[in-house]
């Protein structure tokens, strides 16, 4: 068993090579990259995000070797029916990796990404020279002025999109309420929609806690596909796909906390039930 302040120390490497990375891809990588590519914006964008997607797998090997986490892939295996498709990906958000994760693994998928990060230092080049997208003007819902139709835009042109319903990292012990948004936008836009579940059996880089506070034993990640669905040909079930899918969610996350260390967890860890469940997770349109 590795001691905390080595596993820190080890942390505090894998961090500092991501940031780093990051820094350089944006200021060396991505200009030399528009220079090769003459300027061809789209051409430019798609080396960008598949590079980066890809890239990302140095990151989980580092954090793999150093014993910080351990991922099983076995249940994340892109189905084929996808391959040369656009689609929606959503899936549960228990830690800070889980957007590295899905885009790792699955060829070409791109995210909405905070507005904050395109003008942060050290992803703002690099952000701006791939496909992803900000999430500016976004709604409590997950909705908002113009947002689903540019989403709408991105995901007609082939980018499959990777999005969190629940909007921010989920608490230790519950689920937030899903946001409208994906469902609304698979629906509309009519592509499948991808409904992964991650599960990890500790907390592990959860919001509002620093990863010091919560950086105990060997995070282990897996993985299921729980669905994809085919858009409804009225494309307008958006409301109650989301009622399903939170429901689906909810029984996994569930079973999943069964032998999960959530002991002694940080107060800052917020882990209250769910409080947001409402009689409109009964409705239906």
């Amino acid at each position: 068993m590795i001691l905390r302040p080595i596993r820190l120390l080890l942390a505090i490497i894998c961090f500092v090579i991501f940031f780093t990375g990051s820094l350089l891809l944006g200021t060396v990588f991505c200009p030399l990259l528009w220079v090769l590519m003459l300027g061809r914006t789209e051409k430019v964008r798609d080396i960008a995000t598949a590079f980066i997607g890809r890239g990302y797998g140095s990151f989980l090997l580092c954090m793999r070797i150093f014993g910080l986490i351990g991922i099983d892939w076995s249940g994340l295996k892109p189905p084929p029916e996808l391959k040369g498709r656009s689609y929606v990906l959503i899936a549960n958000h228990p830690t800070w990796l889980d957007v590295i994760l899905m885009m790792n693994r699955f060829r070409g998928l791109t995210c909405v990404a905070k507005k904050s990060w395109y003008d942060f230092f050290f992803f703002g080049a690099l952000l701006r020279s791939t496909h992803y997208l900000p999430n500016s003007d976004v709604d409590d819902d997950g909705l908002g002025n113009n947002v689903l139709d540019r989403m709408m835009a991105h995901v007609n042109s082939g980018h499959p999109l990777c999005v969190f319903p629940e909007g921010t990292r989920s608490l230790p012990t519950s689920l937030h309420r899903f946001k409208r948004g994906a469902f609304e936008l698979a629906e509309r836009a009519q592509v499948p929609l991808v409904m992964v579940f991650i599960h990890v059996d500790r907390p592990f880089l959860i919001k509002g806690v620093p990863f010091w506070k919560t950086l105990t034993g060997r995070a282990r990640y897996k993985f299921k596909i729980l669905d994809v669905l085919d858009p409804s040909e009225s494309g307008d079930e958006g409301l109650q796909r989301r009622n399903d899918a939170q429901r689906l969610y909810e029984e996994h996350f569930q079973a999943s906390l069964e032998g999960r260390a959530v002991k002694d967890l940080p107060a800052e860890a917020g882990a209250d039930p769910l409080s947001e469940s409402s009689p409109e997770l009964t409705q239906s349109r």
